[in-house]
Protein backbone atom coordinates (compact mmCIF):
# COMPACT_ATOMS: atom_id res chain seq x y z
CA UNK A 1 0.00 0.00 0.00
CA UNK A 2 1.34 3.42 -0.91
CA UNK A 3 0.37 6.71 0.77
CA UNK A 4 0.93 10.26 -0.46
CA UNK A 5 3.26 12.46 1.59
CA UNK A 6 3.94 16.16 1.77
CA UNK A 7 5.80 17.41 4.86
CA UNK A 8 5.00 21.10 4.50
CA UNK A 9 2.47 23.11 2.55
CA UNK A 10 0.82 26.53 2.60
CA UNK A 11 -2.64 26.97 4.09
CA UNK A 12 -4.81 30.06 3.57
CA UNK A 13 -7.58 29.99 6.19
CA UNK A 14 -11.10 30.72 4.99
CA UNK A 15 -11.84 33.30 7.69
CA UNK A 16 -12.87 36.96 7.71
CA UNK A 17 -12.81 37.27 3.89
CA UNK A 18 -9.19 36.13 3.66
CA UNK A 19 -9.76 34.16 0.44
CA UNK A 20 -11.37 37.21 -1.22
CA UNK A 21 -8.14 39.19 -0.87
CA UNK A 22 -5.53 39.32 -3.64
CA UNK A 23 -3.15 36.37 -3.23
CA UNK A 24 -0.27 38.66 -2.23
CA UNK A 25 -2.32 40.06 0.69
CA UNK A 26 -3.81 36.81 2.01
CA UNK A 27 -2.95 35.47 5.42
CA UNK A 28 -0.98 32.29 4.73
CA UNK A 29 0.36 29.71 7.14
CA UNK A 30 3.05 27.12 6.51
CA UNK A 31 1.74 23.82 7.87
CA UNK A 32 4.32 21.27 9.00
CA UNK A 33 2.53 17.93 9.09
CA UNK A 34 3.00 16.13 12.39
CA UNK A 35 4.91 12.87 12.32
CA UNK A 36 3.15 9.68 13.43
CA UNK A 37 4.96 10.06 16.75
CA UNK A 38 3.85 13.70 17.18
CA UNK A 39 0.24 13.04 16.21
CA UNK A 40 -0.57 11.82 19.72
CA UNK A 41 0.79 15.06 21.18
CA UNK A 42 -1.36 17.44 19.11
CA UNK A 43 -4.74 15.88 19.92
CA UNK A 44 -6.28 14.14 22.87
CA UNK A 45 -9.59 12.73 24.06
CA UNK A 46 -11.32 14.22 27.06
CA UNK A 47 -13.63 11.91 29.01
CA UNK A 48 -16.52 13.11 31.14
CA UNK A 49 -20.00 12.08 32.24
CA UNK A 50 -23.29 13.86 31.67
CA UNK A 51 -24.53 14.11 35.27
CA UNK A 52 -28.28 14.03 34.55
CA UNK A 53 -28.19 10.73 32.65
CA UNK A 54 -24.78 9.34 33.70
CA UNK A 55 -23.97 9.10 29.99
CA UNK A 56 -20.26 8.88 29.22
CA UNK A 57 -19.02 11.66 26.92
CA UNK A 58 -15.87 11.67 24.83
CA UNK A 59 -14.65 14.94 23.31
CA UNK A 60 -11.86 15.28 20.73
CA UNK A 61 -9.57 18.20 21.67
CA UNK A 62 -6.58 19.98 20.12
CA UNK A 63 -3.42 20.90 21.98
CA UNK A 64 -3.13 24.31 20.34
CA UNK A 65 0.14 25.13 22.14
CA UNK A 66 1.80 22.03 20.69
CA UNK A 67 0.31 22.62 17.24
CA UNK A 68 1.37 26.27 17.02
CA UNK A 69 4.88 25.59 18.33
CA UNK A 70 5.60 22.40 16.36
CA UNK A 71 3.36 22.31 13.30
CA UNK A 72 3.23 25.93 12.15
CA UNK A 73 6.20 27.45 10.36
CA UNK A 74 6.23 30.75 8.50
CA UNK A 75 3.18 33.03 8.66
CA UNK A 76 2.67 35.80 6.12
CA UNK A 77 0.37 38.83 6.23
CA UNK A 78 -0.67 38.64 9.87
CA UNK A 79 -0.40 41.81 11.93
CA UNK A 80 -1.92 42.86 15.23
CA UNK A 81 -2.69 46.49 15.94
CA UNK A 82 -2.11 47.22 19.61
CA UNK A 83 -5.31 48.67 21.09
CA UNK A 84 -3.47 50.11 24.09
CA UNK A 85 -0.83 51.78 21.89
CA UNK A 86 -2.65 53.23 18.85
CA UNK A 87 -0.59 53.10 15.68
CA UNK A 88 1.65 50.33 16.99
CA UNK A 89 1.47 47.13 14.95
CA UNK A 90 3.15 43.78 15.58
CA UNK A 91 3.80 41.42 12.68
CA UNK A 92 3.39 37.76 13.57
CA UNK A 93 5.87 35.75 11.49
CA UNK A 94 5.61 32.17 12.77
CA UNK A 95 3.69 29.72 14.93
CA UNK A 96 5.83 30.33 18.02
CA UNK A 97 5.02 34.05 17.90
CA UNK A 98 1.32 33.34 17.32
CA UNK A 99 1.26 31.01 20.33
CA UNK A 100 2.29 33.92 22.60
CA UNK A 101 -0.19 36.47 21.18
CA UNK A 102 -3.61 37.59 22.33
CA UNK A 103 -5.94 39.50 20.00
CA UNK A 104 -9.56 39.70 18.87
CA UNK A 105 -10.37 36.98 16.33
CA UNK A 106 -7.51 34.80 17.47
CA UNK A 107 -9.80 31.90 18.39
CA UNK A 108 -11.19 31.59 14.87
CA UNK A 109 -7.70 31.63 13.37
CA UNK A 110 -6.21 29.14 15.84
CA UNK A 111 -9.20 26.78 15.41
CA UNK A 112 -8.80 26.90 11.61
CA UNK A 113 -5.07 26.11 11.90
CA UNK A 114 -5.64 23.28 14.40
CA UNK A 115 -8.35 21.75 12.22
CA UNK A 116 -6.05 21.91 9.20
CA UNK A 117 -3.08 20.36 11.01
CA UNK A 118 -5.18 17.52 12.38
CA UNK A 119 -7.11 16.82 9.19
CA UNK A 120 -5.85 13.96 7.11
CA UNK A 121 -7.50 14.93 3.84
CA UNK A 122 -5.48 15.25 0.67
CA UNK A 123 -7.19 17.05 -2.20
CA UNK A 124 -7.07 15.44 -5.64
CA UNK A 125 -5.01 18.40 -6.85
CA UNK A 126 -2.37 17.63 -4.22
CA UNK A 127 -2.02 13.94 -5.04
CA UNK A 128 1.08 12.75 -6.88
CA UNK A 129 0.14 9.34 -8.23
CA UNK A 130 2.11 7.91 -11.13
CA UNK A 131 0.38 6.50 -14.21
CA UNK A 132 1.30 2.95 -13.21
CA UNK A 133 -0.47 3.44 -9.87
CA UNK A 134 -3.54 5.22 -11.25
CA UNK A 135 -5.49 2.04 -12.01
CA UNK A 136 -5.30 0.82 -8.43
CA UNK A 137 -5.51 4.18 -6.74
CA UNK A 138 -8.26 4.90 -4.25
CA UNK A 139 -9.88 8.26 -3.69
CA UNK A 140 -8.17 8.75 -0.35
CA UNK A 141 -4.58 9.29 -1.55
CA UNK A 142 -3.63 5.65 -1.16
CA UNK A 143 -3.00 2.96 -3.71
CA UNK A 144 -3.61 -0.73 -3.23
CA UNK A 145 -0.27 -2.15 -4.39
Amino acid sequence: MKFSARKTYTFCPNINGNLDLPESERLSVEIIRPTAEDRGDVTYLEYSTKIETLTPLVTYRFDSKSILNRCVGKIENLAVEDYDNPGETRNIRNGKELAKESFYGMGILVDAICNEVCSDVILNTQKKISKSDSASSGTDGTSGN
